[in-house]
């Protein structure tokens, strides 16, 4: 007689990650139908992505001089082009962090990044832009996230990539992250994978 499996082990991480997910993308609005559309793939990965930038804003936090003043909003910088930023110019429009409201600004290209507290690079981004990227945000104290890539170059705050069961993972580079003067809270760092330089 054939011996039915039992459940699929599930890794606590994964598990933990996918609960994470569902708070991230309800918190967002992102999600509009039930929880389970995100825990089965039918959440978007944009939208996945664009949540977990919001909250980065949320449990990142930044050296007092990051801001010219209490009114001083929290901006976000992308390319132009990016295919995240209809949705995170939603997200600006309806929230805000801290009490700061939110700005998305557009660049053309990697040399113009400046005055941005988080920069978003998203897969398509050239590794040269990429590296130019990761001087230019470590001289102005912000926290750039970028997406997987072949090969991905040292000294990256936050990275995206594609765990082992489909989710979007993170990959958190403390190192990184100290240098700029930026602390990722306890929270972020538990559903995360722990890089050092």
């Amino acid at each position: 007689m054939k011996r039915i499996p039992s459940c699929t082990h599930v890794p606590r991480r994964t598990w933990r990650r996918t609960g994470v997910l569902v708070t991230l993308l309800v918190l967002t609005g992102l999600l509009t139908g039930p929880p389970a559309a995100a825990q089965t793939g039918m959440a978007s990965e944009r939208n996945v992505k664009v949540a977990y930038l919001y909250n980065f804003l949320r449990y990142v936090r930044w050296p007092p001089t990051a801001y010219a003043d209490d009114s001083a909003p929290t901006v976000i910088g992308i390319m132009s082009g990016d295919p995240h930023g209809r949705l995170l110019n939603q997200v600006a429009a309806t929230k805000s962090v801290r009490g700061r409201r939110i700005v998305v600004r557009q660049f053309d290209s990697v040399s113009e990044i400046q005055a941005c507290h988080l920069v978003f690079l998203h897969a398509g981004t050239a590794p040269s832009d990429e590296a130019e990227a990761i001087a230019r945000t470590a001289q102005q104290n912000a926290l750039l996230i970028c997406d997987a890539v072949v090969a991905p170059q040292r000294g990256v705050p936050i990275r995206f990539f594609a765990d082992h069961d489909g989710t979007i993972g993170l990959k958190i580079n403390v190192d990184a992250m100290a240098r700029r003067g930026l602390q990722a809270d306890a929270k972020l760092l538990n559903i995360a994978t722990i890089e050092r330089d």
